[in-house]
């Protein structure tokens, strides 16, 4: 006991005698908790993959393309109950589809057939959507989409008029025709997908989302003749992207 009494009063007078001995015997204070991942937040980034088209023209059988898909996203997150996220986001993107098919245009004048080579473009390709989604394992998100979506349709229907065609003969002078037209288009989009946020404010997708443009009439125009049909446009697209959330 005494043994105890000496040492204790010996670290007192160290103490009194040494102001920094005594500040190097203060408690540290514990580490901070690390603050926990939220998913609440804006975001923007970008997006690439392959986009897949399925069209219908009157009077002709489905044709489709393949081609890449490239744009940009932007859009905010918010986090609830704990795991629950909802958002909403803006997509923009490039497209390389085009699609096109065999037909054929009769003259009622004269009954005369030809055959004919529709070509449809998809160059543009937007959508803004509302997602509900599920975070797990920290920073993973499964998500599922819907909203309106936008395309840009460039049609052209090309083929050649033959002599009589009009119901008035021309010796040896057919005519090569192309009407065309630009249109675009308003539909819906589905879709799901998973995230990763790898870092405080990176995250990355992998997602599929679907859309439709139903069936609409165009009218396809040149200087010798015009043609009036109905397009049905389909377009599904696969694609992975980086996004930084602020």
């Amino acid at each position: 006991m005494k043994r105890e009494l000496l040492a204790g009063a010996a670290v007192l007078a160290l103490m009194a005698a040494n102001p920094s001995f005594a500040a190097d015997l203060a408690f540290k204070a514990p580490p901070l908790a690390p603050v926990p991942f939220s998913w609440t937040g804006c975001f923007g980034g970008g997006h690439l993959g392959g986009a897949f088209s399925y069209d219908k023209i009157r009077s002709s059988g489905d044709f489709s393309s393949a081609g890449f898909v490239g744009g940009g996203q932007i859009g905010c997150d918010y986090q609830f109950a704990p795991g629950w996220v909802v958002g909403v986001e803006g997509r923009a993107a490039w497209t390389s589809l085009s699609s096109d098919t065999t037909g054929r245009v009769t003259y009622p004048a004269t009954g005369v057939t030809v055959p004919t080579h529709f070509t449809v473009r998809n160059d543009f390709l937007a959508s803004a959507t509302a997602r509900i989604g599920y975070s797990f394992a920290d920073r993973w998100l499964v998500f599922v989409r819907g909203g309106a979506a936008w395309t840009r349709e460039k049609a052209d229907h090309a083929f050649t008029i033959p002599p009589g065609a009009f119901g008035f003969f021309v010796p040896g002078v057919p005519i090569a025709v192309d009407p065309n037209a630009t249109m675009t288009q308003t539909g819906w989009t589905a879709g799901t997908g998973f995230e990763w946020s790898f870092s405080q404010h990176w995250s990355a997708t992998v997602e599929y989302n679907y859309y439709d443009f139903g069936d609409n009439a165009f009218t396809v125009t040149s200087p010798v003749t015009h043609i009036a049909g109905s397009l049905k446009d389909r377009i599904h697209t696969v694609t992975t992207g980086v996004s930084y959330r602020f």
